[in-house]
């Protein structure tokens, strides 16, 4: 407004220039006079329009330094008014013409009526618009929705002399707050599923970003910007904005790049932009350690256990050979702890027992063996550790644990002692079978006295070539439906069965199968039985251990028996290996049957296969193990879980197994009557009963009770979110588990980011490295149009048009003038 006003100084200066005309009374002039009248009216209209250029010239820079901007909806009515004004200012040089040359009144008089009324409309036509359309939002003043989502991945912790990767994004984050109005809705938007909503206020907002930590189990990127877009296109606000702050690492953004979701969110109406902060490379280097691979996480009493791990160097790493140290520390065992004093939870104590040293050069990994000492029963944790700090520390230390317990009663039947003792020696390897120190504490029986043995004193009852009256023994039935494990091994002591069994498949026939042979093929490799054999390298060379006879079984739609086929003969569709399961029983047993003898040492199995009897006899050795493993259940109640991941705890009713189970002191719960169990199953849920176990987590929190129904063979922990080692007390129940972040989530690799900006698919979204390039005003873009180019051009042109006739105004006043003086003295002089 003040550049507008200035345009009065023209006006001004042409009032106090202006001079009344002289009249000379010369009788020599006189003729002049009349052409004086002629070319005054003349004169005047250039005057005015010379005028009229000038309050333009210095009106138009001043609209123009004010860069004006129209909403985007009323550009076409903007560009009518213009047209229209346009016309108007044509219409009135006409009219400017018309009167200087002399024309007639009515066109004179016409013209400009027609211009003054273009003008009118024009200006009231244009106010109109101004005080009543949809005004476009300015930089300063206007509030905007916005969403700052924060990617507080594992990857976020890095921390250097020269870059801390939380203080650089609370501290961008802050700014952003700064920066926008206070009347703006901002909502902070972690990786942790907490749901997206708007602070109360800026200061609320920066309040939560404060709190923001790195995450150790953190949701899909993509999820959380499609949450952050849905709440910002949820406000009243015409402007909004998603800005993501991250580091753009592999672990968080590679799954994002082949998602699709977010791009119809972008693009639906209202629309709103994305913008992307890139934190920048990773400069410096981290150490790590992998995933640890521990050799027996159920080893019996007194054997020490080797555990294994690889180390190494990523990031910028020079040639310059470094040194890494790994330290085992095992926690004390101490059956009071953990416990909660003066409102901390106080565990064991931790004390290292091995430590080893690797030298690296550049970047790659070097794998390190440590050593456990022998343990008593029980469950114990550990953790291995790298000395010494470095840019990330969640990579630094892996937990392990390990359930020490005491041997597990096996019972093999058979009627051949040669098959029995191989059998058993297999299992209880490295140790003898009868050593007291063996995982398994294996006995074998003749099927003669099948009938007559406690089963519930097993864990495992392993049946070879058993014949079909054993098999229908009513004990074996009731012993599986109660949770216990059994192996069959089919051979010549099998008939063939044509009626259906509760418990067993049909046996149809038995196959001879002529040279060379047929070979196990596995097919489901996934199953625990099978999985330990599928990750060696190279594979199982099971085609070179022949197979001549099996048994053929099946399993049809009416019979209450199903089968999951586990492997089958190479060359058919017979099933060699199959997991029994009986789908109208309540059994939780562990049923599996081979269609060919086992070991088949014995005269009467010898020619059945060479499962057994081949040179280096390898593969058979491991499936007895994994087989003895899988029927006790030694290892499934225990393992490493990932950070992020449920973990069960598994409950044994210690009068349903017998004694074998009540040794168990870290898997046991109280007895529980059967009877009491059924009852308190069939009770509303207010009124059973329920057992409390306590849960310690790592770090500083507090302990966490868990109700479990009595009724109940196990509980599952969900809330695993951090790294560490987890205790569970309770009721005859001490044991525990050990979670680590996956090796993936601490990976320096980036994605490209021209790449993932495309894979968006979007115009909405950029990226940008420093933070003046972010983009605060939200989708207002898509609403303002700048009229800041065509005010200077106008400006520029009503310049040049006030400069040209200027110039032609004053040459021609002048000469008018020195042609008066010229004529003046020659008048004199002739007088």
């Amino acid at each position: 407004m003040l550049g507008l006003a200035a345009a009065a100084v023209p006006i001004v200066l042409h009032f106090l220039s202006r001079r009344e005309p002289k009249k000379v009374v010369f009788p020599s002039l006189r003729f002049l006079t009349q052409r004086y009248e002629t070319n005054r009216s003349r004169l005047k209209i250039r005057r005015w329009w010379l005028l009229a250029l000038r309050i333009a010239a210095i009106a138009a820079v001043a609209f123009a330094f004010a860069r004006p901007v129209i909403h985007q909806s009323l550009s076409l009515t903007w560009v009518t008014i213009g047209l229209v004004a346009a016309a108007g200012l044509g219409m009135l040089i006409l009219a400017g013409i018309a009167f200087a040359r002399g024309f007639s009144p009515p066109l004179r008089y016409a013209l400009t009526a027609i211009a003054v009324l273009a003008l009118l409309s024009a200006i009231i036509w244009g106010g109109v618009t101004y005080a009543t359309g949809p005004r476009p939002a300015t930089d300063s003043a206007s509030p905007v929705a916005m969403a700052i989502v924060i990617d507080n991945s594992a990857t976020s912790s890095w921390q250097t002399s020269s870059d801390n990767r939380m203080q650089r994004i609370e501290s961008l984050a802050e700014w952003i707050v700064a920066r926008v109005p206070r009347s703006s809705r901002i909502a902070v938007v972690d990786r942790s599923p907490s749901p997206a909503s708007f602070a109360l206020d800026s200061a609320s907002a920066l309040s939560q970003i404060e709190q923001i930590q790195p995450l150790e189990v953190t949701q899909p990127i993509t999820s959380r910007i499609a949450a952050a877009i849905s709440l910002v296109q949820s406000s009243d606000l015409s402007a909004r904005a998603v800005i993501v702050i991250s580091d753009l690492s592999e672990s968080s953004w590679q799954q994002a790049m082949d998602d699709a979701s977010l791009q119809p969110l972008l693009e639906t109406d209202p629309s709103v932009n994305l913008t992307l902060v890139d934190l920048g490379d990773f400069e410096g280097s981290n150490r790590f350690v992998s995933s640890l691979q521990v050799s027996d996480l159920t080893p019996p009493a007194a054997t020490p256990v080797s555990v294994s791990a690889r180390v190494g160097i990523a990031g910028n790493v020079n040639e310059r050979s470094q040194s890494i140290t790994a330290e085992l520390e095992m926690y004390d065992t101490d059956p009071a702890l953990p416990v909660i004093r003066d409102g901390k939870i106080q565990r064991p104590n931790l004390s290292s027992v091995d430590r080893t040293s690797v030298r690296l050069s550049g970047s790659g990994t070097a794998e390190v063996l440590l050593t456990v000492p022998p343990m008593s029963v029980g469950t114990h944790h550990g953790k291995i550790r790298l000395i010494g700090d470095d840019s990330i520390a969640l990579d630094n230390v892996r937990y392990f644990s390990i359930e020490v317990l005491p041997a597990s009663p096996v019972l093999i039947v058979s009627d051949s002692e040669e098959e029995a003792r191989v059998l058993g020696q297999s299992i209880t390897a490295p140790l003898m079978i009868d050593d007291p120190n063996a995982e398994y504490r294996v006995e074998s029986i003749r099927y003669q006295d099948f009938a007559v043995v406690r089963l519930a004193d097993f864990d495992a009852v392993m049946l070879l070539d058993p014949p079909n009256r054993a098999l229908e023994d009513p004990q074996l039935a009731q012993y599986i439906q109660r949770g216990g494990g059994v192996f069959v091994a089919l051979g010549p002591a099998a008939e063939t069965t044509s009626e259906p069994s509760s418990t067993w498949p049909r046996q149809v026939r038995r196959w001879r199968v002529p040279e060379p042979g047929t070979f196990l093929q596995p097919l489901n490799e996934s199953h625990p039985l099978l999985a330990p054999l599928s990750n060696i390298a190279g594979g199982v060379p099971w085609n070179q251990f022949r197979i001549a006879q099996y048994w053929q079984i099946e399993s049809r739609a009416e019979d209450k028996v199903k089968l999951r086929r586990l492997a089958q003969f190479a060359g058919t569709e017979h099933a060699a290996l199959v997991e029994v399961k009986n789908e109208d029983a309540d059994s939780r047993g562990r049923v599996v049957m081979m269609t060919t003898p086992l070991p088949a040492l014995a005269n009467s199995t010898r020619r059945w296969n060479e499962l057994f009897s081949g040179t280096d006899a390898w593969p058979a050795f491991l499936l007895v193990r994994e087989l003895a493993d899988y029927l006790t259940q030694r290892s499934a109640g225990l393992r490493d879980s990932l950070v992020g991941q449920p973990h069960t705890i598994t409950l044994v009713d210690s009068d349903e197994l017998g004694v074998a189970s009540n040794d168990r002191v870290d898997r046991a719960s109280p007895p529980v009557n059967a009877s009491d169990s059924q009852a308190a199953a069939t009770k509303p849920t207010s009124e059973r009963l329920t057992r409390r176990y306590q849960l310690y987590p790592p770090g500083d929190a507090s302990s966490i009770p868990i109700d479990v129904d009595i009724a109940s063979q196990q509980f599952t922990i969900t809330n695993i979110n951090t790294a560490g080692t987890y205790w569970v007390r309770g009721p005859e129940l001490h044991t525990g588990f050990s979670a680590n972040i996956s090796d993936s989530a601490t990976r320096l690799d980036r994605v490209d980011a021209e790449t993932l900006v495309n894979s968006f698919s979007s115009d909405h979204v950029q990226l940008v490295t420093d933070r003046e390039e972010i983009d605060l005003r939200g989708d207002q873009d898509s609403q303002r149009v700048s009229l800041h180019s065509p005010a200077m051009l106008l400006a520029l042109v009503v310049f040049l048009m006030e400069q040209i006739l200027g110039n032609r105004f004053y040459r021609k006043r002048d000469s008018a003038r020195a042609s008066i003086k010229q004529t003046s003295t020659t008048a004199g002089a002739t007088a």
